[in-house]
């Protein structure tokens, strides 16, 4: 498949903007404000000089979509302002189409890695169990705010990662698939 020269460079920022936030949600658990909004800002430069107006539309329609769609995955649980704006950047660079495969990617990768998690504290099976007998999963996490457990870096999971992760395996899907990616999706876009 030949890929046009947009496509190449909003692939090559994305990967660079996800891989800093990957580094940097791991080591301070912070996605900083410098990345997300130059990388938001590239992304509509970028398509606005491709595209005109209707690149700059697309790369905002992109930057809603992703957000919103993780906001409404993860109701009732905390999601970062970083993630959120970092959502809004890759949403950016994709347009809205991929910016809803990369979050759907994003959330299997976030339930994969909070999972993994679970397992490397040896809680998967007490929030396997809280499930059934107490009826709603990870009620434990919300009624249980002592001192001790609050706020520690070790208690979060750096879902800029599952961003990363869901991101780069689109770009990855749609190298190889292409325009008939988006009709697997069954989405009409014009990207």
């Amino acid at each position: 498949m030949n890929l046009t020269t947009l496509e190449i460079l909003c692939m090559v920022l994305t990967t660079l903007v996800v891989g800093v936030a990957i580094a940097t949600d791991l080591r301070w658990r912070r996605i900083p404000n410098t990345l997300t909004f130059s990388a938001f800002g590239a992304a509509l430069v970028v398509r606005f000089a491709f595209q005109g107006w209707v690149g700059l539309g697309l790369g905002l329609a992109g930057a809603a979509i992703a957000p919103i769609f993780l906001l409404v995955i993860h109701i009732g649980r905390g999601m970062g302002m970083g993630d959120l704006k970092l959502a809004a950047a890759v949403g950016a660079f994709m347009g809205p189409t991929l910016a809803l495969v990369a979050m759907l990617l994003t959330a299997v990768a976030g339930g994969l890695l909070a999972i993994a998690l679970l397992c490397r504290r040896g809680q998967l099976f007490s929030e396997f169990f809280s499930l059934f007998l107490i009826g709603v999963p990870f009620f434990r996490d919300r009624v249980d705010r002592s001192p001790a457990s609050a706020g520690t870096a070790a208690a979060t999971m750096p879902y800029g990662v599952a961003i990363g992760i869901g991101s780069l395996a689109t770009l990855v899907v749609y190298a190889c698939l292409g325009p008939s990616l988006i009709s697997f999706v069954g989405i009409a876009a014009t990207q």
